[in-house]
């Protein structure tokens, strides 16, 4: 890995790059305003909540479809029910397609965020379709349709989306009614202004929502997920995690036929005791700091770092074999052997780490990969420490 792909790994939820952000904007809006620094783990955490969300709308307009189909045959005029009728089962597939691609992507932010456009767009798409079947008729008899772009809006409020992802399927809206009044003849009327007023002061009202379920969702996750001492992930999110990236290789077999490698490396401080007994628990506590700046300094920000249990910690590779892993484990050793922290005597306190690299194989369980990663360490210590082992 050279040093420009050597990026500063991320706290959860928001890398170190956005954390230089906040002064510009205020408390919590630069980690809502975009997902660009958002940790992988925090995205898996986000993913989840999208998921549930957009199945409960998906359903709920799929429900209410068919029961407006019996409306249309009171205000739709009658040449043109057949073909309201054709758009609203086209609707009818699409937000099928919509549950169906949701239900198998329940781990990928990327295929969630597509559903939630999808599922928005798609009562958008069949009301242009009606503003555009329906001509002359506009004026008169569009009183059952006219509410669809305050509904999309307002089903905006309910996803935990970024603000950006948020306002630009907003704006789609905000289009669909200018041309909803432009076909209507209200455009730049007073009760087209009044309509624009009420579509806007109901946007904004869902951007707030957004913001406030993405950062209390990315408070309350930093809150479960951290060690307090270093900063760095549990053990208890590092295997949550591990399970979601194993599934999503899974699915990427079936989808591509192939899933990129999964390289874990698990990491031990020497003789740490030694350093609590010789030099006092708070200047090990300063080691176990100092050695995860370290790991943050060499990671990437897809990455994840855990600390998995008094001086062990675990690092996780998503997409590096195990030959390019061994490159990165010896950096982390050389640079533990250069660091020095100070005592309360002003005495330098050097230490080392033993790191064991496992890639996963096939179709492996996470206890399996573990096990090996384990021995793996065990032999460097055995090795006599600050060594590597891989075979």
């Amino acid at each position: 890995m050279s040093s420009q792909e050597r990026r500063r790994y991320h706290t959860p939820g928001m890398t170190r790059q956005a954390l230089s952000t906040s002064r510009w904007f205020p408390s919590g809006l630069s980690d809502t305003l975009t997902n660009k620094h958002h940790s992988q783990d925090f995205n898996f955490a986000r993913s989840e909540y999208l998921h549930t969300r957009v199945m409960f709308v998906a359903m709920v307009f799929a429900l209410l479809t068919p029961i407006w189909a019996m409306v249309d045959y009171f205000i739709i005029p009658g040449a043109l029910y057949s073909n309201v009728l054709l758009a609203r089962a086209l609707m009818m597939g699409a937000l099928t397609l919509v549950m169906l691609i949701t239900r198998r992507s329940r781990i990928s932010l990327d295929k969630v965020r597509h559903s939630v456009a999808l599922l928005m767009l798609s009562p958008a798409l069949f009301y242009l379709a009606v503003l555009l079947m329906l001509g002359d008729y506009q004026s008169h008899d569009l009183a059952g349709y006219s509410f669809i772009p305050f509904l999309l809006v307002a089903f905006l409020s309910v996803f935990p989306l970024t603000l950006l992802e948020s306002f630009g399927i907003g704006m789609i809206i905000l289009l669909l009614e200018l041309i909803s009044q432009y076909k209507g003849g209200l455009l730049l009327t007073p009760l087209g202004w009044q309509d624009l007023w009420l579509l806007c002061t109901l946007m904004a009202i869902s951007l707030w929502a957004n913001h406030s379920q993405v950062s209390t969702l990315m408070r309350l996750y930093r809150q479960a997920s951290l060690d307090p001492l270093t900063g760095l992930l549990n053990r208890g999110v590092l295997l949550e995690s591990l399970d979601q990236l194993i599934a999503k290789r899974k699915e990427d077999r079936e989808d591509s036929g192939k899933a990129a490698p999964l390289t874990l490396l698990m990491l031990d401080l020497d003789r740490f005791k030694r350093i609590n007994d010789t030099h006092g628990h708070s200047i090990g506590d300063q080691v176990l700091k100092s050695f995860a700046s370290i790991l943050r300094g060499e990671l990437r920000e897809s990455d994840i770092i855990a600390r998995y249990g008094g001086e062990e910690f675990i690092i996780v590779l998503p997409g590096t074999p195990k030959s390019d892993a061994m490159g990165l484990a010896e950096r982390i050793r050389h640079h533990c052997e250069k660091t020095r922290v100070y005592n309360h005597q002003g005495e330098t306190v050097s230490f080392t780490t033993s790191i064991g690299i496992a890639e996963l194989r096939g179709d492996e369980a996470i206890d399996a990969m573990l096990l090996r990663l384990d021995n793996r360490l065990y032999e460097a210590k055995a090795r006599g420490r600050n060594c590597i082992v891989a075979t």
